[in-house]
């Protein structure tokens, strides 16, 4: 009479162990934004991008990729399920939005103008009369929103940025100042076909990190993040990062 009992308790432990395994695939959903995740010869690639394909690695969580807007992916990111955003800032107005996992990067914010632009910027404060031209729900954009930046004009992809710096304050539909990654702020300038950009003040050090879908798996998060501490601790986060930082 004993083997009915142990048959049924080896089911239930089973079905706890297949419940506490994270989730087999998850949906990441990033954007154009070199050097931390960006394609180059139809292949996504970038230090976010490198860092977060050896967590999914470590941890047996397959990863699906997809790029897009980068509005549409931080909508995605908070609805659909098993399914997260890199590389994005943790701020304050978005902690409860997300179930975070890093960070997975490092990204210097700034702004650039053209050659030409005489003014000098010390703060946010002297940055506030221009126009300052970002990319629509990033992280850049929603940081000079905090401090107060009114005069933002936002687009949906950054490489339609350079095309729109002015040194004329009064020609419509411009901008003045542009804030982007400092990393490739001349990169994507000389893509768009627009030479003589220069960085006029350093906004700040931020570090970038995996948002998650409230609806993720906690197993899954986990096992990531656990993957991540080993890639710090056995030098191969630090390496990769340094093989970005050396370009």
């Amino acid at each position: 009479m004993r083997y009915p009992i142990i048959i049924r308790a080896a089911v239930v432990l089973s079905g706890l162990l297949i419940a506490s395994q994270p989730a087999l695939a998850l949906k990441l959903l990033t954007e154009e934004n070199p050097p931390l995740n960006y394609t180059e010869g139809k292949k996504l690639t970038g230090m976010g991008t490198e860092v977060v394909q050896e967590m999914g690695k470590r941890a047996k969580v397959k990863l699906d990729f997809e790029v897009m807007a980068w509005s549409k992916a931080y909508e995605k990111a908070q609805a659909d399920k098993e399914t997260c955003l890199y590389s994005t800032a943790r701020l304050a107005n978005r902690e409860n939005l997300f179930r975070w996992v890093g960070p997975i990067a490092a990204n210097t914010w700034a702004l650039f103008a053209l050659d030409g632009f005489k003014q000098e910027i010390k703060s946010l404060n002297d940055a506030k009369p221009f126009r300052i031209g970002g990319v629509a729900r990033d992280a850049k954009t929603e940081f000079l929103k905090q401090w107060g930046v009114t005069n933002i004009i936002e687009v949906e992809d950054d490489k339609l940025n350079p095309g729109r710096l002015t040194l004329n304050r009064k020609e419509n539909q411009k901008i003045d100042l542009w804030i982007t990654s400092a990393a490739t702020a001349k990169q994507v300038a000389e893509r768009a076909k627009v030479p003589g950009v220069k960085l006029v003040y350093p906004v700040r050090e931020e570090e970038s990190y995996l948002a998650c879908s409230p609806r993720t798996s906690a197993d899954t998060l986990k096992a990531l993040a656990a993957a991540l501490d080993g890639m710090k601790k056995d030098g191969t986060y630090a390496k990769i990062i340094k093989a970005y930082e050396s370009r």
